[in-house]
């Protein structure tokens, strides 16, 4: 059983390591599948003992071989939440491997890349949240018609409302990434659990925001990561979802 676990956070590691490949070359020149990495700052080629997860930043202390710069945190921090949560989902929903826990996890590896994606370039990718909602209206399409008109109908009236208002501010509020991306939250989750993980979303951003103002670091026009809080909160309800539903307060709203 300890090994399985050891198995899926080094196995975290490797793909939150491809996860930074894609965060920082999806929609560049050359593509996420082609050339070599290099340093960001002298742009040498990576050697192949330079590219082993999380160890070879531990390794190199986090500076570059070649140029001695200092590299971003964001690499082992990347690899090390991928792995953790891919462990973390395991723990929590057993060792099988169904149509369930493969969709899950899936799902969960997009939702990792959206929140560093939303935190890096206040953006969400379009081609991320296509494959969130491509993959959802698949698997809803077996899991029966009560799943399927729940998830429909939460996705619509979710993404419509965050479309209006991201219409009604002119995109100062709220930009249209954010819209799409609680519609496949709606498809992911349905009702009451998007629902609730949205509600939540907007008070942890409210509460970052004021948390930031407070310390004089942002103020009202500074543009918050949104799709980044939505994304963590989703992931958090994917992997605690059958521990939720046991709370007496959430059943209310089945």
């Amino acid at each position: 059983m300890a090994i399985f676990y050891v198995f899926t956070f080094v196995l975290g590691l490797v793909i939150g390591s491809f996860i930074n490949v894609v965060l920082f070359r999806l929609d560049r020149e050359g593509g996420i599948f082609l050339g070599r990495s290099k340093c960001t700052k002298c742009l040498a080629r990576l050697k192949w003992y330079d590219l082993f997860p999380l160890f070879s930043y531990l390794q190199i202390k986090g500076r570059c071989r070649y140029c001695k710069k200092k590299l971003s945190a964001i690499y082992p921090i990347v690899e090390l939440t991928t792995a953790c949560v891919i462990t973390l989902y395991f723990l929590m929903n057993g060792l099988g491997l169904g149509a369930l826990s493969l969709y899950s996890l899936f799902i969960l590896l997009l939702l990792v890349m959206l929140v560093f994606f939303d935190i890096l370039y206040l953006i969400i990718p379009d081609k991320v949240t296509l494959l969130m909602v491509a993959s959802s209206f698949l698997f809803l399409s077996f899991a029966g018609r009560s799943h399927f008109y729940n998830g429909l109908i939460s996705a619509f009236i979710f993404g419509t409302f965050f479309a209006m208002i991201y219409i009604i501010s002119k995109g100062e509020w709220m930009g249209l990434g954010d819209a799409k991306l609680s519609f496949a939250i709606g498809l992911i989750l349905g009702y009451p659990f998007g629902l609730f993980a949205i509600i939540i979303s907007v008070w942890v951003a409210a509460l970052f925001g004021t948390l930031l103002m407070a310390l004089k670091k942002a103020d009202l026009k500074t543009a918050l990561p949104f799709g980044s809080f939505l994304s963590a909160v989703t992931i958090l309800f994917v992997i605690f979802q059958n521990e939720i539903q046991k709370i007496q307060f959430i059943n209310l709203f089945f």
